[in-house]
Order: C-alpha cells, then structure tokens, then sequence
C-alpha cells in the first residue's frame, strides 16, 4: 500500500526549508535542491515557501534570494515538476532587523505580510518582545520558527504562551515530532500540538538526510490529528 492511502492525511505546503543553493547551511548544489524537492513531492506537498536564513552569518539579501530562487524555478521548469516554489526569508531578530523594521526596509513575507523570525537557540533574547510590537505596528504577522528547539526554554512554555497572547504565530517542525533533535524538542512540540498552540508545521529542511525524520514526524499520530482537525493553517498559503 502507498504512504498516502485513507488512513494519512497529506500536508500540501511547506513554509519553512533551505532549497536555494549556496545561500545558507542548507543546500548547496542545484541537484541538491531538485532531489529534495521530488521526495517532498512524494510526500504530497503541493507548494514549497522556502525561507533563506538572513542572519549575521549569512547576511543574505532579497536580492540574493530571489535571484537564487529564479534560478530554481528555471530548473524546476526544465524538468516538468509539478510543484510550486517561492521563497522569503527567516529572519534572524537583532538590532539590524529591528532596525529594518522600524525603517521600513524591504522584508520578504509569505501570506500576505508573513513574516518568519528565530532568535538564538542558546540565550533568551532580551528585546524579542518589543520587536514583535514593532513588526506588528509596522503591518506584519511574526511567525516564530522552530519555537520547541529553543534551549533556554528548558522545557517550559512559559515564554511560549507569553508570545502567543502577544499574537506571535508558531511554526513546529516535523523533524522535532520524529525525533531529529531529541527528546525535549519532541516533548515541547506534542505539547504545543496538544494545547493547539501550532499554527503551521514545515520542515526546516537543509539536507537529505533530514527527509526521513520529516516523513516520520508527518506520519505521527499527533500530527495527524491536527490534519485531519483542522487545526493548522498551512492550507490558507496555497
């Protein structure tokens, strides 16, 4: 029997992965990029929203990653692929980007004025909130990637729950609900899934080998649920 029979529910969009080539940690080779993109497709994804890093060490630009994702979408032609890729960026919250932001600078969003932010997995950022508040009044919708990786959480929901009263959105990965990081990642993740905290699921995929663990988190049981509930919002960007 195939993967996707009756009793799994498909996910058709991803909204968070490293598919431009040489751009960031994630791939680094067109061939790269292409074979992802078909194991995804064998997944049944749809549409590919893929989110360069702009961080301090890899301070990409728009035009870097559009013009990376042009020559993606070319290739993607050439070879008949029936999925859709676009690309913003996860952002990496600073003093640059909230500089940006208060500025008016150019900011790649998803969804209308989406935009996906991560701050240091190690250290509880001091002015996360306030960018937030920034990047609200300035019109957009933060979307806070991976919020189970975050080490200083240490467990705990608490800044969790305090960034979704603010209206944060959150984006779990399918690699923490199969295992890829461990497990307080996994735990932090079901939880979140539990108390219908998650908004969106991706895939942060940077490498091959990371597909796997994306498959197996898709297949859980938890997972599942929330697809076949209607608790996520990944459909709403198709």
């Amino acid at each position: 029997m195939g993967f996707f029979n009756k009793k799994y529910a498909k996910l058709s969009l991803d909204l968070h992965s490293h598919l431009i080539p040489n751009v960031d940690d994630g791939s680094q080779s067109l061939g790269q990029s292409i074979n992802m993109l078909k194991r995804l497709m064998d997944l049944g994804f749809k549409k590919v929203i893929t989110t360069p890093h702009i961080h301090p060490s890899y301070p990409n630009t728009p035009e870097i990653i559009l013009s990376g994702l042009s020559k993606l979408q070319d290739e993607i032609g050439r070879l008949n692929l029936e999925i859709e890729v676009e690309a913003a960026a996860e952002y990496f919250v600073d003093e640059s980007f909230q500089k940006k932001v208060k500025e008016g600078g150019l900011i790649l969003s998803f969804g209308g004025k989406h935009v996906l932010v991560e701050s240091s997995f190690l250290n509880k950022p001091v002015f996360f909130e306030s960018v937030m508040f920034d990047m609200q009044s300035a019109g957009y919708t933060p979307v806070l990637a991976h919020p189970e990786r975050y080490q200083f959480l240490e467990g705990s929901l608490d800044w969790l729950i305090e960034l979704k009263s603010m209206g944060v959105l959150f984006q779990v990965t399918f690699g923490s609900l199969g295992g890829y990081y461990g497990a307080t990642p996994e735990k932090i993740a079901k939880a979140l899934l539990k108390n219908k905290m998650v908004d969106f699921l991706g895939s942060d995929l940077h490498r091959e080998s990371h597909l796997n663990f994306l498959e197996k988190g898709l297949k859980s049981k938890v997972v599942q649920n929330a697809i076949k509930e209607g608790a996520l919002k990944n459909h709403e960007l198709l």
